[in-house]
């Protein structure tokens, strides 16, 4: 009974995308969608910039999309648009793939995945409909061959870029420079990290699919009665500020 209930225990992490595996430090090579699963009819999550430090946690059979941490949130990027140090140079993941990299392949299942990181998100209300979905194999994708492979095999056989997006950058591509995105630097933080939710997401062309809803903070609330500079209107009523009765007139002789 123990050992069954560890099978079913890594069995369920593997569909999630919680591997059990150590994460994979990566690049975003572009301005990209972090998509709420592996389609671009998923709602976005947010748009990762071009250079930001990423983990990526597993990736789909085909190796089309991949289940990536970034800035805290947690989402699916298309494969191509992310590099991985491989023998001191970032390169495009698919091109050596992920048993190169450590990376486990997972399966994805949006109840799941979606009740484990997405409740209170603004999407999660419309769960019903994306539970219902199933995702489609990418256009202008196919499976990388068996056995060794070239770099760049998957850039031949008819594939294409997303729509409004350029190719993924080749050989000689580097992070720009800046805190937490050149290897060896400074790891990021929280209060440096860019989360990729603000202007960069208003307007086409911010990457495949268009942008998507900026999650709503406290930031985010109308400022109303309790949010202006107190002054001298709001100081507590003394004596002074009472209405005046009879008994307050001015008492003479």
């Amino acid at each position: 009974m123990k050992i069954q209930t560890v099978i079913c225990a890594l069995v369920g992490s593997v569909v999630l995308g919680i591997s059990t595996a150590e994460a994979a430090p990566g690049y975003a090579t572009a301005n990209v969608n972090l998509r709420a699963g592996p389609d671009i009819d998923y709602p976005s999550v947010g748009i990762i910039p071009d250079s930001d430090p990423v983990d990526v946690r597993g990736c789909l059979r085909d190796e089309s999309w991949c289940d990536v941490i970034w800035a805290g949130n947690r989402g699916w990027v298309y494969s191509e648009y992310l590099a991985l140090d491989y023998r001191g140079e970032p390169r495009p993941l698919p091109d050596y793939g992920v048993a190169a990299f450590g990376i486990p392949i997972i399966a994805f299942s949006a109840a799941e995945y979606w009740n484990h990181y997405y409740v209170g998100r603004p999407w999660y209300g419309d769960r019903a409909r994306w539970f219902a979905y199933t995702p489609r194999p990418r256009p202008g994708w196919h499976a990388p061959p068996p056995g060794p492979r070239q770099p760049g095999w998957w850039r031949g056989g008819g594939y294409r870029p997303p729509q409004g997006m350029q190719p993924p950058p080749d050989r000689g591509w580097r992070p720009h420079p800046g805190p937490g995105n050149i290897p060896g630097g400074p790891p990021r933080g929280p209060d440096d990290r860019r989360r990729g939710l603000d202007d960069r997401m208003k307007g086409p062309g911010n990457g495949p699919g268009g942008p998507g809803e900026r999650p709503r903070g406290p930031e985010d609330r109308p400022r109303g009665h309790e949010d202006r500079p107190r002054g001298q209107q709001d100081r507590p009523r003394g004596q002074d500020d009472r209405p005046r009765g009879p008994d307050d007139r001015p008492r003479g002789p």
